[in-house]
Parts: C-alpha cells; sequence; structure tokens
C-alpha cells in the first residue's frame, strides 16, 4: 500500500468521525476506541517491558490491551508518556482500518497465530508495520495543520540564519521539531517524520 493510499484511508475516517477532526488536535484516542468503536480497553500486565508496546490490538480486533501499570492511572498519564500511549493506539488502528480484511481472510485466531503469519508472507511484517506508523503519523499529525505551523516559523528562521541558510541544519530541524511536537501531542521524532513524508521541510539538494 504506497503513502497516498494509507493517507487517504486516514481522510476519509477522519470525514466520519468528529473526534478526529484537525481541531481536535491533539487527538483523544482513548475516548475515540472507547467511545465510537466501542472497543474495551483491556490491562496487559508487561506489555510494554515484554513487547515494547503502550497498547495492542486483539488478534480479533474486538478490544485493544493497554500496558497494566499505564492502565492502572491512565486518567493521570501526562507529558511524553501520553504521547507515546497516543502514537501506540494510533498505530494499532492502523492495523484496525488497514488490514483486519486480511487477517480475517487467514483465519487468525491468535497473537501467537497473526505472528507466525507475518512471518510466513516474505517479510510483509515489515511492510504492514511500516502501513501502520505511516497511518498513525497522518492521524495525529494532518498535513494542513503541520505546514500551517511550519509556515508560521519561516520569517523568524530566516531573520536570524539567513533565507533558507537552515534547510540542512539537523540541529534547526530538530530545534523546529521540538518546538511544533506539543501542538500535535507526539515525540518530536514524529514531526521530524512528518516534514519528510508531507515534503515540507524543504530539500537542500
Amino acid at each position: 500500500m504506497t503513502n497516498a493510499e494509507v493517507w487517504k484511508k486516514v481522510e476519509d475516517l477522519r470525514a466520519m468521525h468528529e473526534i478526529l477532526m484537525a481541531d481536535k488536535i491533539p487527538l483523544d484516542l482513548i475516548s475515540f476506541v472507547e467511545l465510537e468503536l466501542r472497543m474495551d480497553l483491556i490491562p496487559y500486565d508487561l506489555l510494554k517491558a515484554d513487547f515494547g508496546a503502550d497498547a495492542a490490538i486483539l488478534a480479533d480486533f474486538s478490544g485493544l490491551y493497554i500496558d497494566g501499570e499505564i492502565f492502572d492511572r491512565i486518567d493521570l498519564v501526562r507529558g511524553a508518556q501520553l504521547n507515546r500511549l497516543r502514537f501506540s493506539i494510533a498505530h494499532e488502528l492502523g492495523h484496525f482500518y488497514l488490514h483486519r480484511e486480511q487477517f480475517a481472510e487467514a483465519a487468525i485466531t491468535s497473537s501467537v497465530h497473526l505472528l507466525d503469519w507475518l512471518n510466513e508472507h516474505n517479510g510483509r511484517k515489515y511492510e504492514i508495520e511500516r502501513e501502520a506508523n505511516e497511518f498513525a503519523g497522518r492521524l495525529l499529525v494532518p498535513a494542513a495543520i503541520l505546514k500551517d505551523c511550519f509556515e508560521k516559523m519561516l520569517p523568524s528562521m530566516d531573520a536570524q540564519y539567513g533565507r533558507h541558510m537552515w534547510v540542512a541544519n539537523a540541529e534547526i530541524r530538530s530545534k523546529a521539531a521540538e518546538l511544533i511536537a506539543p501542538r500535535f501531542g507526539v515525540h518530536p521524532i514524529a514531526i521530524e517524520t512528518r516534514f519528510d513524508r508531507e515534503g515540507i521541510w524543504p530539500s537542500p539538494f
């Protein structure tokens, strides 16, 4: 699936749910999962420690696991931890909207079966994960709002460093991402990724 195809899925979904509209950024995906999708949030002890994820969708797509430590204080989660959880849920929603039919056709009934299926299909695991990441990035960081944030920074960057002299400066790029990231409730690396995917940060060449 191309990035453009993933983006269309995201924007079609956004148009169907007011809670996902651009003016709701940063998105409240916990409320979306519970209230709009009617999916259960299920605590899973050591999910992050064992699998490196704050959230994971059930193999039958009927609910969403949340790391037990986070689940126990989910109403108090803030800052970087909330940002990680938000991206993790968005990633799992990518699987829900992009891959559910494929998994259903394969009659996948457990997480172990899912991993076996992914690994047996010629590295499809990595493509599926890439698609889910792209879905999450576009869902959490709408292109138009990111472009607007970036364009508002242009005059000050040009004034401080000279017109477009900052383009190839990785430190300035990282700093710009740090300043923009709180608007979307994501890690700065997610913003740098969107700079590239959306063609927003100018090419130095």
